[in-house]
């Protein structure tokens, strides 16, 4: 069990300590791969597999926002050029309930397993068609989606957590930009 304090203090009143414990279970892979799964989690351990990957069972609905776009528009930068980067930032009260690897702490963003069936979905086509041409370098906008599954893997030493796509819930918003997408890890 994982026990957290909150340390208050006051000009009138001597520090006082409210502790509260949260359960937080651990699945030990490695010695450098722990994750941890917080109480209340929509997701329940399945398994482990190849290259240290913890997989989860459940479906879940999902909010956030997603960004969708090129990281780079220099054909002479490097091999991204011209690709179409896909992610997801989950609001707060999802994240604070999935899985993460223990080292790094709470995840950061999410990708889809599907993501061409996530953007099908979610982007207008002219818009997606405006991305094509170029005319456009990224779209983003806030969905609610039900998503099933999920799975952590670690790669230059970051973890990327992984859903399926099933379908939307509520009509998604959407903001097309002429600015870059920067998406996290290495």
């Amino acid at each position: 069990m994982f026990f957290w304090c909150v340390i208050l203090t006051s000009a009138i009143a001597a520090p006082e300590a409210f502790c509260q414990t949260a359960a937080i279970e651990k699945i030990h892979v490695t010695d450098s791969v722990d994750y941890a799964i917080p109480a209340g989690s929509p997701v329940k351990f399945a398994s482990i597999g190849q290259y240290n990957v913890a997989n989860f069972s459940g479906r879940f609905n999902l909010n956030g926002t997603y960004h969708y776009g090129y990281v780079t528009d220099n054909p002479e930068a490097d091999a991204k050029y011209g690709t179409l980067f896909l992610f997801f930032v989950p609001d707060h009260d999802i994240l604070v309930q999935l899985p993460y690897w223990d080292k790094q702490g709470k995840i950061d963003d999410l990708e889809f397993a599907n993501s061409k069936e996530f953007v099908a979905a979610v982007i207008p086509k002219d818009k997606l068609k405006q991305l094509q041409e170029k005319n456009l370098f990224s779209i983003s906008g806030r969905a609610s989606v039900l998503v099933e599954g999920y799975q952590i893997s670690i790669e230059c030493d970051h973890a990327t957590s992984l859903v399926k796509f099933i379908k939307v819930n509520a009509a998604p918003s959407v903001l097309a930009s002429h600015n870059l997408i920067s998406p996290l890890g290495c």
